[in-house]
């Protein structure tokens, strides 16, 4: 009896030992593939730290898994949607009906109330103004911080994310990127106040001014002087 107990103890204490080896490999399976997790998300972050903001596109195919993957996603869409605000920014500069704004072809299709041209600066202004409101705030840590936020994930992947876009994306994207924005804003805020000064001028002296051998012409200098004084801004 003393014996069959024995054995009963002992295979008792193997089982319980059996069971915590097969734990403990589970346990560490499940850290080895979390870290393995977050090695892949840190460097797929170091990959898009290269991009050009201003110019690339950041909605590539999410690589990670679980909370990592809602993480990533974060991240780059985040990412994408600043860097498609800005390209629509940079695009406004190239815009042909801005660029021919001033030209004399226009001049004479709109001419001389240019309905047309001033419904088109005032709508560009205020899409360029929404822009840069939208792409100021994107800069903000508040902002970025309330993007992970709403996915009401466990505090060390919050912890993850604030490190990764914080301390390093938001340093080096979105500071490069900050005085790129201003420098666009301030040229095509300058171009197109100007363009809309010069539509109200020849909008104010219609009947003072015609195209000639596709040139405008006025009948009065102190006008020509006003035009040329305008037009010199966005020389």
């Amino acid at each position: 009896m003393n014996t069959k107990k024995k054995n009963t103890k002992r295979n008792i204490i193997i089982a319980i030992i059996a069971f915590l080896v097969v734990i403990g490999t589970i346990l560490a399976y499940m850290l080895i593939t979390d870290l393995k997790q977050e090695d892949i998300l840190r460097e797929e972050v170091s990959t898009l730290v290269d991009k050009n903001i201003t110019k690339d596109r950041y909605n590539s195919s999410i690589k990670t898994r679980g909370d990592y993957a809602v993480v990533e996603e974060a991240i780059k869409s985040y990412l994408d949607e600043y860097s498609v605000t800005f390209q629509n920014v940079l695009e406004i500069m190239d815009d042909k009906e801005l660029v021919n704004m001033l030209s004399a072809e226009n001049y004479k299709n709109d001419g001389p109330d240019f309905a047309k041209s001033k419904k088109y600066l005032s709508d560009t202004k205020t899409k360029l103004n929404k822009a840069i409101d939208r792409l100021t705030a994107m800069t903000s840590s508040e902002e970025i911080m309330k993007n992970i936020e709403d996915k009401k994930l466990d505090i060390y992947y919050t912890d993850l994310y604030k490190e990764l876009m914080l301390n390093g994306i938001a340093e080096n994207d979105f500071t490069k990127a900050k005085a790129d924005l201003e420098s666009a804003s301030a040229n095509v805020n300058n171009l197109l106040n100007t363009e809309e000064e010069v539509i109200n001028l020849l909008v104010t002296n219609k009947g003072k001014w015609r195209i000639q051998d596709n040139k405008i012409v006025f009948d009065e200098v102190a006008t020509l002087n006003q035009y040329n004084e305008l037009i010199k801004k966005v020389a």
